[in-house]
């Protein structure tokens, strides 16, 4: 199996790292086959009728008034049956730095954790409203459309984050800022550093410290939320790449091939080309 990253497609409505755009237009690939993506998406439904949806291997009924979100790297698979309606939101990491303060990427840090958001019917008409002044602001290209894109945006995402906080505050309080920061600095390095005592040393906490807020807030030891990072990109990179095994144990890495296939055997009780070969049957 062979599949691209997909980039933002920079030849149609492109503007300056965002793309807006009905769900029901003709995409430059074809969404009904694994990919991954270089640039956030959110996709918001209007209607289901019974359409499904893979994101990181993890399976997904499409629900009507409901957000989903697809961070850069994730697997994604859609199968949108006729009928389902709404709206696709793809921007690039850069479109939120250059333009919008740090906060707006710790908010994709925390949306990414809530991949589908069913909204309340309040709450569904005040992100349609906003999403349809988005569109038409997005395709009417006059000379202050990218400052009311902006805007726009900055304001949906708000509106969002305001439903996580009203919707799932017990959750959102118990990771921490900790939790949270540590979470970020996985993402981020997890290829390179494996031990939980690199993660205390750049967060400038003990080891005990870090385990004991990380038990808390998700239930888990750092060293198991760094090898689900770890097993995740594998999968990934299995699925949508024809990278040998050796070459996706040196990307990752690992100090040996034996390491790797030790590393697979352990966590999916399969060896590495039964993985394989499940991860491309799932994905027929």
């Amino acid at each position: 199996m062979k599949f691209k990253t997909h980039q933002l497609d920079i030849n149609r409505k492109y503007n300056n790292g965002i793309v807006v755009d009905r769900l029901s237009h003709d995409n430059p690939y074809d969404s009904n086959q694994v990919h991954r993506h270089n640039y956030y998406e959110i996709l918001f439904f209007f209607n289901a009728n019974g359409g499904e949806q893979k994101i990181d291997f993890k399976d997904y009924k499409i629900k009507s008034k409901t957000i989903y979100t697809i961070a850069p790297g994730q697997i994604h698979l859609l199968k949108r049956n006729p009928n389902e309606n709404g709206i696709s939101i793809q921007f690039s990491k850069e479109f939120l730095l250059l333009n919008f303060s740090a906060a707006h990427l710790e908010w994709m840090d925390l949306l990414q954790k809530y991949t589908e958001l069913t909204l309340t019917n309040s709450k569904y008409d005040e992100l349609f409203v906003l999403t349809q002044k988005l569109l038409l602001v997005f395709d009417s290209r006059d000379e202050f459309s990218f400052q009311k894109i902006t805007n726009y945006f900055s304001l949906i995402l708000i509106e969002i984050l305001e439903f996580i906080n009203q919707e799932y505050q017990d959750d959102v309080n118990q990771q921490n800022n900790t939790a949270l920061q540590f979470i970020s600095l996985v993402q981020k390095h997890f290829r390179k550093k494996r031990m939980v005592k690199e993660y205390a040393l750049l967060m400038n906490i003990s080891i005990n410290k870090l385990t004991k807020e990380i038990g808390n807030s998700f239930g888990k030891s750092p060293k198991e939320i760094i090898q689900e990072h770890l097993l995740l990109e594998i999968k990934r990179l299995l699925a949508v790449n024809e990278l040998s095994h050796k070459e996706i144990s040196y990307l990752l890495n690992f100090d040996s091939q034996n390491s790797y296939n030790r590393f697979i055997t352990n966590h999916t009780k399969h060896t590495p080309s039964e993985l394989k070969k499940e991860l491309a049957e799932i994905h027929k």
